[in-house]
């Protein structure tokens, strides 16, 4: 898995056009949907363009009950359970964006202590769990590991070295819950196309830039 995102870096980095920035990192951390409002953090793994600092997704609730059980059924009804696609095995995909049930996107904050700075941007955040024996029912212990994919918007409101930057991006990596508890351990790659959005022409640039996202 390492070695594939590694791979792909290397690829995304020969593809940068003249004029941007490329960063990317591995994250590693953990949070639970049980919380109120559920916060993804942790901390960067060596590897990447960041290799020391933090990062943080928060998933705006508002709106999904606080009991666990009708939490759970909630998260899964409104998520997952209407985008199913068959197959050998079969899988579910959660998708936690405003087109999908969000009052608004995850808020992103990038703490890059090796350059010095940090980033602010909203993210979608997309969780598979496979169903195992393809039999269209999620079962017991069927969401305790699978993949999660995003793409990343990054506003200018950075500060340091990302002071007037923006840009988007994505990453993808993997889940795993500590069944039959709730909470999960996230590790990801992230990978971000950077520019200078200081000035006027760059700043129209990057208004149509978040129009694809709306």
């Amino acid at each position: 898995m390492r070695a594939l995102i590694i791979g792909i870096a290397v690829l995304a980095l020969a593809s940068v056009a003249s004029g941007e920035s490329f960063v990317w990192f591995f994250g590693a951390g953990d949070g639970d949907f049980m919380d109120s409002p559920p916060v993804f953090a942790g901390v960067m793994d060596p590897g990447g363009t960041i290799s020391e600092g933090g990062w943080s997704i928060t998933v705006p609730d508002a709106g999904w009950p606080l009991d666990p059980v009708e939490r759970t059924q909630y998260i899964w009804n409104t998520f997952f359970a209407g985008n199913y696609t068959p197959g050998t095995p079969g899988f579910w995909k959660g998708h936690f964006d405003v087109a999908h049930g969000l009052p608004e996107l995850s808020a992103l904050t990038v703490v890059d202590d090796t350059n010095g700075g940090t980033m602010y941007g909203t993210c979608t955040i997309e969780i598979q769990v496979l169903d195992l024996n393809s039999n269209g029912e999620l079962d017991e212990g069927e969401y305790c590991s699978g993949s999660l994919t995003g793409l990343v918007i990054i506003v200018r409101q950075g500060d340091g070295v990302y002071d007037g930057m923006c840009g988007e991006g994505n990453y993808f990596g993997t889940y795993d819950r500590d069944c039959p508890g709730t909470l999960e351990t996230w590790n990801f790659g992230m990978y971000l196309w950077l520019e200078d959005c200081s000035t006027p022409v760059e700043d129209a640039t990057w208004g149509s830039i978040k129009a694809l996202y709306q």
